[in-house]
């Protein structure tokens, strides 16, 4: 069984803008998450602006660190919305508030909604979903007797997103967890303010992989492509982000200069 299994999900509200729209802040907080969690990072910190959507309340920061043992920390700022979605995935025990300390010291938010589940036993029940309150889904999957390779996850990563209707902002990071001898292949893929994570053990020949998306996905799709993908031994839970999420701060800046730049932008990535 893979070691990463306890999977922290927070979702805050009504932030600070200045933090969440700051590099250096998102940064400084993937950093201090991995080292204070003693996870391990077997990367830098990869920081992406998103900023050339159509509606600028979409826009913000997403970031992401791989750390040893299949494990990896992601941050997916909204500034305009005052929000922000923080996952930890790991093999190591840390205390709920020591989390959420560390997390408030870099980004401070006046609510926090806090899920920790352990993927092995499936100890958290799967959400309502509901896409009138909610603000997107989380897919956690796994697959078992599974045979992949760097080549294989990369490939995948690199087409599944326009097959469930998610728009890639960047190419798949894919990366052994040690030069020689490894026991992990890990992946993301960052498409719009949302994430896809694989985490594929060589040894138990299985894998976690995360779907988040911040607008809602046709389950029945998703569904197919991962039959399709990887077979009958999978298998799928479901959490809502976001859930009750009402942001009434409204900010003044309507027109977004970077959408002309998205148009071409887009094209060249799809």
């Amino acid at each position: 069984m893979m070691r990463a299994t306890r999977h922290f999900m927070l979702d805050a509200y009504d932030c600070n803008f200045e933090q969440a729209n700051s590099f250096m802040v998102v940064n400084t907080l993937l950093v201090t998450l991995a080292n204070e969690l003693e996870m391990n990072p077997i990367m830098p910190p990869f920081v992406l602006p998103y900023y050339y959507c159509d509606e600028t309340e979409d826009g913000g920061i997403s970031a992401f660190v791989l750390c040893e043992n299949g494990s990896h920390i992601t941050v997916h700022t909204f500034p305009y919305r005052y929000c922000y979605f923080i996952d930890i995935l790991t093999d190591k025990f840390f205390e709920e508030e020591r989390a959420k300390e560390l997390i408030l010291r870099q980004i401070y938010a006046k609510k926090m909604n806090v899920l920790v589940t352990d993927r092995r036993y499936d100890s958290l029940k799967e959400s309502v979903i509901n896409s009138s309150t909610d603000f997107g889904p989380h897919y956690m999957i796994t697959i078992e007797n599974l045979d992949a390779s760097m080549e294989s996850i990369y490939s995948w990563l690199d087409s599944v997103a326009p097959k469930i209707n998610m728009l890639p902002i960047s190419r798949p990071y894919v990366i052994f967890d040690r030069i020689e001898d490894h026991d992990y292949i890990s992946g993301v893929l960052v498409v719009a303010q949302s994430h896809i994570a694989f985490h594929y053990s060589t040894k138990e020949r299985c894998a976690h992989v995360d779907i988040f998306s911040c607008s809602f996905l046709d389950d029945g799709v998703v569904e197919n492509i991962l039959e399709q993908s990887f077979g009958q031994d999978v298998k799928i839970q479901l959490f809502a982000r976001g859930s009750k999420h009402k942001h009434n701060i409204q900010y003044t800046e309507k027109h977004n200069d970077n959408v002309r730049m998205n148009k071409s932008w887009r094209t060249s990535i799809m």
